[in-house]
């Protein structure tokens, strides 16, 4: 072979696909935080054992998530294990004081805010606006730290709605990226096939 040729397209491409690959990493952390930030900050929250009063919606499914210290060291509680601390919470229509019946969350979901984690354990919905009194019984601190009971309308469908954006988000970059790497290497083959038939040598 007494010439060369440049191997087309160029390596650099390369870097597309790794360009989208990060760039689905760098949104899907984003969502994650600014997601969980919004769902977080929209609960109202109450220490354990404790009771408070507030006007709940009709046609709102309610979650009620036990929030506790994510020690590093710890494996996280199960929903189950936070029964057995005798985590249980009543919901009583105001001014009757009629009980509404919250029944265990379908499926568990969770999250993980700064230093603490949620687990949901119950859901309920009320028969129509207006004030209720909610209670909840349970230890008041794990290994040291206080543990609260976080309530938010709509928060487990809104939890799920954004695990699916991120997931969406992240798959779509690997598949993407995974694809333009292919094309790219597939491309540089022929090539290279190429400049060989023509008695050249690929560079």
């Amino acid at each position: 072979m007494d010439g060369t040729e440049q191997v087309r397209p160029s390596s650099r491409y390369y870097f597309l696909a790794f360009l989208f690959l990060a760039l689905g990493i760098a949104a899907t952390f984003y969502f994650l935080v600014v997601d969980t930030r919004h769902i977080h900050d929209a609960m109202l929250r109450m220490d354990l054992p404790g009771e408070m009063d507030l006007e709940l919606k009709h046609r709102e499914t309610y979650t009620v998530f036990v929030e506790y210290p994510a020690l590093q060291t710890a494996a996280p509680l199960s929903r189950e294990e936070l029964r057995r601390m005798l985590v249980d919470c009543e919901v009583h229509m105001l001014p009757t004081g009629e009980k509404v019946a919250a029944k265990d969350k379908v499926g568990t979901a969770t999250y993980t805010y700064g230093t603490k984690r949620g687990v949901s354990v119950l859901e309920f919905a009320v028969p129509h606006d207006g004030s209720y009194a909610v209670s909840c019984q349970g230890p008041a601190e794990v290994s040291g730290q206080k543990v609260q009971v976080a309530i938010g309308g709509g928060a487990s469908q809104a939890l799920s709605a954004a695990m699916g954006r991120i997931f969406l988000v992240l798959t779509g970059s690997i598949v993407i990226g995974t694809l333009i790497f292919v094309r790219v290497a597939m491309l540089r083959l022929q090539s290279r096939r190429d400049i060989r038939e023509r008695g050249l040598k690929p560079v």
